[in-house]
């Protein structure tokens, strides 16, 4: 397979998700303070344009790559330049369902209802098989021979 489809298991656990910041102090707005935030909760990947511009200042905006595998964080705290330490909640828009024993999304551990293979399902694994089986023990198509060809008998 291509090295470009090849996963970790840890990667197909990550997904994008939006996190608001609400009531986040003006001075916290800059893209530093943003990504410095961001990255508490995962990867930062953007801000919304109304974040960047500072036009809906009841709360900020940034999307982040998360591990679903993992309980989302539901709040940071940080100084303020002026020294006070603040505590800022976090809301996320969409909280991804993911199975930590399947490892899909979708749907959560306590709902999984993992797949029992049929006896159909079985029994057409077992006529692949076969069917492979036979197809490598098939001889091979003979070739030509040059010169002359002699057969002897060992039982003699």
């Amino acid at each position: 397979m291509p090295g470009c489809f090849e996963f970790k298991e840890d990667d197909i656990n990550l997904t994008p998700v939006w996190a608001t910041h609400p009531s986040l102090p003006l001075e916290c707005w800059h893209p530093n303070a943003l990504g410095k935030i961001g990255s508490r909760l995962g990867t930062l990947i953007a801000m919304d344009s109304l974040t960047m511009k500072m036009e809906r200042v009841s709360y900020a905006r940034i999307l982040v790559e998360v591990d679903a595998s993992k309980k989302l964080v539901d709040h940071v705290e940080f100084i303020l330049p002026n020294g006070v330490v603040r505590k800022q909640s976090i809301v996320y828009e969409f909280t991804p369902k993911f199975c930590s024993t399947c490892h899909r999304f979708g749907h959560l551990k306590e709902s999984c209802q993992p797949a029992i293979p049929t006896v159909t399902a079985i029994a057409t694994a077992a006529r692949n098989a076969n069917d492979a089986a036979v197809k490598t023990a098939a001889p091979k198509k003979a070739s030509r021979l040059s010169g002359r060809c002699t057969a002897s008998n060992r039982n003699n």
